[in-house]
Order: structure tokens, then C-alpha cells, then sequence
């Protein structure tokens, strides 16, 4: 069953005022709840160190947090608390999404703190085109996080004698060589969104950067004609054929996989890397981060942001003040040194970070690199549109008696019913 949408038909009403407005939940002065879904160590580390900025700028951090990767159940909460008139003052929205909270009128414009700090010069205009809706700023952006990496734990593969692989061939050898010892080669979930976020990974991978826009920016129905689908729809059966069965779990118990050596190999976004720091290990020391092959020059991103709800008017001042704070180089970068992302700024230096996001930082600061917006990360679709593929996807992972060709046919037809419909001409 496909989540909630975004706007479910209640929103009409609130938008409309035929549901009479409710006063803010009653926070003190400066006190601003925060609706999120980061709960693992590292998130909420970097969650806290936020809170601690707000904290010494005479704002407070209440928080509300939503447990659940991903974050369909925090916004299936949000949904709720919206039409129950009981709205945070700030939420996390990610990309595509905040278009319809943003033509409800239901997300406060900041085009005055965007213009006050320089926004437009000092952030890198992907990050601007993200939250900025018809002409307004509607979001104070975090942190970048790059999808297609792979990550190696070395201390395994040191073991069982294998060289860190660098191409698909070499994966499935090390893989073989992995099993033949006992070792399970790959940390996987069954959980729909990890399971879509490896299938974005590897769709980069087979199609190359003009083909994922043409797929699922541009919604070019032929593009799903292309046999790269096929192939990325094979692979990602294999490689889950390389984990242990082990059900929807927790991304974070699959890094702990990984992180304990019950794993060798992981697909997963930068926020896999905060994780592991979290756990005490170091990147290059302890595990090898690198792009999944084939997409070394590209990268697949989503961005990580807050949004302010309109309707608090009391509140708007501090709404403001947390944007202006989140949007700050010092901000930035300690957020993001802790979440394992980069920061939205080009002017932050980034020598503290770790290698791997260093090599992140300036991979996306080059104008030369193709910048694939996720799927699953609501970077290139609605809430519907991308809840729809990662549901087809993921019962095509899980059913081996589907085809690759099935499953393609059925992203096909899903895409048809997904397009704008055009009234007929009289």
C-alpha cells in the first residue's frame, strides 16, 4: 500500500479557512518545535549540535523527532498535525515536496534572510533551486548528501587476502571469495526506501547521467525502453542475493553489519559515513568510501532541509532567526562534519571534514560534474510518484519469479498513469 501523499485532500480545507484557524501550540519565547526524522547517533548528534547553536543565539530546539528512515512516517505525522491544526513551527521537507506545502501557503517565504546573508552567492545553486518555489525561498537548507557510494570494510577484506575492487567484476570475485570463506559479502535491507536507494545508485551506474535525468527528471516515457533498466533491475537482484535474508531492518543495524564485520560491502548515502564515525570508525583507516562503480564522476545527491510553517505569527521573527542561524558557515560545518554530509555553502572550508567528503565537497563544487538528483530523497519526484516506483521496485527485488522485463513494463505503466493528464480539445 502506497504511503499518504504529500497533500492529502484535506489540505484543501485548511488552505481554503474552512477549517477555522487554532492558535500555535503553546511554546515559550523563542522556543521553536522541530518535526524530523533523525533518531540514529549520528543524526541526532548533529541534530544536537544545531539545538547548541540555537541555544547560544537565545532559541530552543524542542524537539520531534519521528523515528523511521526515509522519513515517510514523519510526514505522514506532519500530514496529521496539519490537519489537526496543530503544526510545528519547523519541519523537515526535502525537495520535490515542498512545492505543494509551499502553493498551500503553508510554508513561510524567507526571501528576506535568504537576501540579508546572500544566499544566491554564497550556496551552490542546486542547493537554491531546491528550496526556492516559484521565485521563494520556502527552506533553509542543511547539508548535501552524496547516494552513490560504496563502502569497503578493509579490515575483511585484508583478511581473505582481496584487493579493495573497483569494478563490478571485481565485487562479484571478491564476493565469491567472500562466501566461499564463510563471509557474507554484503550488508543489505529489505526495507523499501534502502532497497529503492541501491536502485538509484545502480540505475546511475547503467543508464549514466543522461539517461537517470531523462528516466526520472525529465519523465521521458521512452527513456524506459532502454535495456540499461534491465540491466540495473538484474543487479540489484544480484547484489541482494549477496546479503543474507534478513528482512526490513533499520539502516542503522545494516551499518552495524558492516561496522562489526558481520558485512564486507555497503551501498548506502553519506549519512552511512556519520554512522560509522559515531561507532569510532574512520574513513580510510577502517573502511575505504568510494563511488559505486561507474558513477565515479558523477554525483547522485539529496539535500537536507528545514522549513518554516506558516500560521505562527508570533513566531515568525524566530522562525527567521533558526533559518539565518542554519544557513551560517559555522552552522554548517559542524553539522555536517557530524552527519557525514557537506555543507550548501561554497565559502565553507572543508579540510576538517574526512577525505571521503572532501572528495564529495569538490566532486559537486565542479561545474563539469553531472548533479543527479535522487529519487528516493524527493530530490526528482512528488511524494506519490516516488512512493509508486520504490513500492515497484522493491516487489520486483523481493519476487524472484518477476522478470527484469516485467518489472520494466510495470515502471513503464506507472510512469504513463503518473503524467499530467491534457484535457481534450473541443
Amino acid at each position: 500500500m502506497l504511503a499518504l501523499a504529500v497533500l492529502p485532500w484535506g489540505f484543501a480545507a485548511v488552505a481554503a479557512g474552512t477549517l477555522a484557524p487554532a492558535p500555535p501550540p503553546a511554546d515559550g519565547a523563542g522556543e521553536l518545535n522541530v518535526l524530523h526524522w533523525w533518531t540514529s547517533a549520528s543524526e541526532r548528534a548533529a541534530a544536537n549540535h544545531v539545538a547548541a547553536r540555537m541555544a547560544e543565539n537565545g532559541l530552543k530546539w524542542v524537539d520531534g523527532a519521528v523515528a523511521g528512515g526515509g522519513g515517510g512516517p514523519a510526514i505522514k505525522v506532519l500530514n496529521e498535525r496539519i490537519l489537526r491544526r496543530m503544526a510545528p513551527k519547523v519541519a523537515q521537507l526535502n525537495g520535490q515536496s515542498m512545492t505543494e506545502w509551499a502553493d498551500m501557503g503553508l510554508l513561510l517565504e524567507l526571501d528576506g534572510v535568504a537576501a540579508k546573508r546572500n544566499w544566491s552567492k554564497v550556496m551552490f545553486p542546486q542547493v537554491m533551486a531546491q528550496v526556492t518555489v516559484r521565485g521563494h525561498v520556502v527552506a533553509a537548507p542543511l547539508g548535501i548528501q552524496r547516494i552513490n557510494n560504496l563502502y569497503l570494510n578493509k579490515a575483511l577484506l585484508k583478511r581473505h587476502g582481496i584487493e579493495p575492487p573497483s569494478d563490478w567484476d571485481g565485487l562479484e570475485r571478491a564476493a565469491a571469495k567472500l562466501r566461499a570463506a564463510g563471509v557474507t559479502p554484503v550488508a543489505f535491507s529489505d526495507e523499501p526506501w534502502q532497497v529503492a536507494t541501491v536502485f538509484e545508485a545502480m540505475l546511475l551506474s547503467e543508464a549514466g547521467p543522461a539517461l537517470y535525468r531523462r528516466m526520472l527528471e525529465q519523465r521521458d516515457l521512452s527513456a524506459f525502453d532502454d535495456p540499461a533498466l534491465a540491466r540495473t533491475l538484474q543487479r540489484l537482484r544480484n547484489w541482494r542475493n549477496l546479503a543474507n535474508p534478513a528482512g526490513e531492518r533499520p539502516w542503522t543495524e545494516v551499518v552495524a553489519d558492516f561496522a562489526n564485520e558481520r558485512a564486507a560491502m555497503l551501498i548506502m548515502g553519506d549519512w552511512a559515513r556519520g554512522e560509522l564515525g559515531a561507532m569510532g570508525l574512520e574513513g580510510e583507516r577502517d573502511f575505504s568510501c568510494r563511488a559505486v562503480p561507474g558513477t565515479a564522476q558523477a554525483h547522485l545527491f539529496s539535500i537536507d532541509t528545514l522549513a518554516m510553517l506558516a500560521g505562527n505569527g508570533g513566531s515568525t521573527a524566530d522562525q527567521e532567526k533558526m533559518a539565518e542561524l542554519l544557513g551560517s558557515a559555522t552552522t554548517q560545518l559542524g553539522y555536517n562534519r557530524i552527519k557525514g554530509s557537506i555543507p550548501v555553502r561554497r565559502d565553507v572550508p572543508v579540510d576538517e571534514l574526512d577525505p571521503c567528503a572532501q572528495a564529495s565537497f569538490h566532486l559537486f563544487a565542479n561545474p563539469a560534474t553531472p548533479r543527479v538528483p535522487s529519487l528516493v530523497h524527493r530530490m526528482a519526484f512528488s511524494e506519490v510518484g516516488k512512493n509508486a516506483i520504490i513500492e515497484t521496485v522493491h516487489r520486483f527485488a523481493l519476487d524472484a519469479s518477476q522478470t527484469p522485463a516485467a518489472a520494466q513494463r510495470k515502471l513503464q505503466g506507472l510512469l504513463r498513469a503518473l503524467a499530467p493528464k491534457t484535457k481534450a480539445a473541443p
